[in-house]
C-alpha cells in the first residue's frame, strides 16, 4: 500500500510542458517575446528591404550599374538562402536562444561595418554576411517564440509576429524620408560619412534592442527537454513562473517537487562526431524523404509555386523604390511605366564626385512604398477573415490571378494613380499568397517531416527573390515589357500549379 501510495504521488508530480505553462498562465514573458520577435523581425527584414533604397542613394558614390544595383539586393537574400536550412539544424544542436542571439549580434556588428565601406565589391561580401548571419534568426526565431506559448495559443502568436513583416515595409520608407531627406556629409580625411550610410545604423537598431532584452530570457525549455536536460528546463520553466507571477513554480503547482516529462527528440544531432562535408551529408539524408511518395511530387510544386511567388512579389518590391523614383523624374505624366524606364539614364559628365553624389530620391518613392506597406499591414489583417468563408484554395487562385491581370495592365495604364494601384495588387497579393501557401504545406507532408518542408520551401523562394532581383538589374531598362512579361507569366504558371494541387479549401 505504501509503494503504491508513492507511486501515484510521484505521478502527480510529473508534469508536462504545455500543461505547466497552462498552468502559470499568458503574460508579461509572452508578451514581450512577442515585441522581441517583431524587433528581431524588423531587423532582418530591414536588412534586405533598405537595401532597395541605399542602392538609389549610394548610386553616385559606388557608381553602380543597373545590374550591380541587382546584385547589391540580391547579396544578403543570397546569405539567407545558403545559411537559414543548416542554420535550422543547428539551432536543435546547440539552442534556439544561442543561434538567435549569435546570428542577431553578427548581422548587427556587420551591418555597423557595413556604414563605412567604401568598395561596392567589399560592400557585397560583408552583406553576404549579414545574411548568413540574418539567416540564424529566421530559422530560429518562429519555432523559440512558439515553444513559450501552449498550443492554441502559438498559432495567434506567430501570426502577430509575422505582421512585423508589413511593420518593417513601413519603418523601412518612413525612416528613410527622415533620414535621407537632409543633404549634408561628415568629411573623416578621404572617407565622407553621407545620410545613406545612416540607414544602416536605423536597420540594426531594433534588432539590437531586442537582442539585449533576449539576453534575459532562457533557452526554450521545450527543446532542453527534447535533448534530456530535465534540470535546466526545470530552470527556465520556474523563470517563466517567476517573471509571469511573481511566485516560484512550486507555488504555482501547488507541490514541494515536481518534475517535467521528456519531449520527442528534436532529431539528429549534427554537430557530434560531424565535421564539413558529415554536416552536409547528413542534411541531405534528411532531406530526401521530402521527395519520397506519395507527397515528393507535391513537395516539388509547391516549391516551384514558393519560387514563382517570391520571385514575383519581393524581386519586384526591391526593385519598386528604383522603379517609382525613375518614373517621378519624367517629364511626361502620360506615359507608360516601361516608356519612361525605357529612356537611358544619363550620368552627368565633369562634374566633381561632391556635385555627382547630390541626386535625390523624390518624395514619391517614400509615399508609394509607404502606401504599399500599409496595404501588407491592412491585407495581412483581413486575410485571415476569408480563408474559412471562401476556402484557402479558393484564395490563392483569385489571389495569383488578378495580380496577373495587374501586370497585364501595367504595360498599358498611364495614369500615375493607376500604376500605384496596379504595383500594389502585384507586389501584395503573391505576398499575401506566400503565407497561404506555407500553411498548405504542411498539410501536405506527414508530421515528422513538416518543419523540413516548409524550411526547403523558403529556401526555394529566397531563391527566387535572387534570380527576381539579378534579372531585373540586367533587363529591366533594354527589355523593360519583356521583363513584366516574364513575372507575369510567372504568377499564370503558379496559378496552374495550385489548381493543381491538391490543397483543402478548410484553413
Amino acid at each position: 500500500m505504501h509503494g503504491s501510495r508513492e507511486s501515484n504521488t510521484l505521478s502527480r508530480n510529473v508534469w508536462d510542458y504545455d500543461m505547466v505553462l497552462e498552468k502559470i498562465g499568458y503574460g508579461k514573458t509572452q508578451w514581450i517575446l512577442l515585441l522581441v520577435s517583431g524587433l528581431l523581425t524588423i531587423t532582418s527584414v530591414a536588412a534586405q528591404q533598405a537595401m532597395s533604397i541605399i542602392v538609389i542613394a549610394s548610386h553616385c558614390e559606388f557608381h553602380t550599374t543597373q545590374a550591380e544595383k541587382g546584385v547589391m539586393m540580391a547579396a544578403s537574400v543570397t546569405g539567407i538562402f545558403l545559411s537559414t536550412y543548416i542554420w535550422g539544424y543547428i539551432s536543435d544542436d546547440i539552442g534556439r536562444r544561442k543561434v538567435l542571439l549569435y546570428g542577431n549580434f553578427a548581422s548587427n556588428a556587420l551591418q555597423f561595418v557595413l556604414m563605412f565601406v567604401t568598395s561596392v565589391s567589399l560592400f557585397n561580401i560583408i552583406n553576404l554576411l549579414v545574411g548568413i548571419s540574418v539567416g540564424g534568426v529566421s530559422a530560429a526565431l518562429y519555432a523559440y517564440l512558439s515553444e513559450f506559448n501552449i498550443p492554441r495559443h502559438r498559432a495567434v502568436a506567430i501570426n502577430y509576429s509575422t505582421m512585423f513583416v508589413s511593420v518593417t515595409a513601413i519603418y523601412v520608407p518612413a525612416t528613410a524620408w527622415l533620414v535621407l531627406s537632409s543633404d549634408w556629409a561628415l568629411t573623416l580625411g578621404d572617407f565622407v560619412f553621407r545620410p545613406w550610410r545612416l540607414m544602416l545604423l536605423v536597420s540594426l537598431l531594433p534588432g539590437l534592442i531586442g537582442g539585449l532584452v533576449l539576453l534575459y530570457y532562457p533557452e526554450s525549455p521545450k527543446l532542453l527537454l527534447s535533448q534530456d536536460k530535465t534540470q535546466e528546463a526545470k530552470e527556465a520553466v520556474a523563470w517563466i513562473s517567476k517573471f509571469n507571477r511573481g511566485k516560484s513554480i512550486e507555488q504555482v503547482l501547488d507541490c514541494d517537487e515536481f518534475t517535467l516529462k521528456s519531449e520527442d527528440p528534436a532529431g539528429e544531432n549534427l554537430l557530434s562526431d560531424s565535421q564539413g562535408c558529415g554536416i552536409v551529408s547528413k542534411i541531405v539524408r534528411a532531406t530526401i524523404p521530402l521527395f519520397h511518395k506519395p507527397h515528393g511530387f507535391n513537395v516539388i510544386l509547391c516549391n516551384l509555386a514558393l519560387f514563382g511567388m517570391f520571385f514575383s512579389s519581393n524581386g519586384m518590391q526591391l526593385w519598386f523604390p528604383e522603379i517609382v523614383n525613375r518614373s517621378s523624374g519624367a517629364e511626361n505624366n502620360s506615359s507608360t511605366v516601361c516608356e519612361i524606364l525605357s529612356v537611358p539614364v544619363e550620368t552627368p559628365q565633369n562634374v566633381t564626385e561632391t556635385l555627382d553624389c547630390t541626386d535625390p530620391i523624390s518624395s514619391k518613392t517614400y509615399i508609394d512604398n509607404l502606401v504599399v506597406g500599409f496595404a501588407f499591414l491592412i491585407g495581412f489583417s483581413i486575410q485571415g477573415t476569408l480563408l474559412n468563408p471562401l476556402g484557402r484554395k479558393n484564395v490563392l487562385l483569385t489571389a495569383l490571378a488578378v495580380a496577373a491581370l495587374s501586370g497585364i495592365l501595367l504595360h498599358l495604364m498611364e495614369n500615375p494613380t493607376g500604376v500605384l494601384i496596379l504595383f500594389c495588387l502585384y507586389i501584395l497579393l503573391p505576398g499575401l499568397s506566400i503565407s497561404i501557401m506555407i500553411g498548405a504545406i504542411v498539410d501536405l507532408v506527414p508530421t515528422n517531416l513538416r518543419s523540413k518542408a516548409v524550411s526547403f520551401c523558403m529556401s526555394m523562394g529566397r531563391l527566387g527573390i535572387i534570380a527576381a532581383t539579378n534579372l531585373m538589374g540586367v533587363m529591366l531598362q533594354p527589355y523593360c515589357n519583356t521583363t513584366f512579361a516574364i513575372f507575369t507569366c510567372t504568377l499564370i504558371v503558379c496559378i496552374v500549379i495550385v489548381h493543381y494541387l491538391p490543397i483543402k479549401n478548410s484553413a
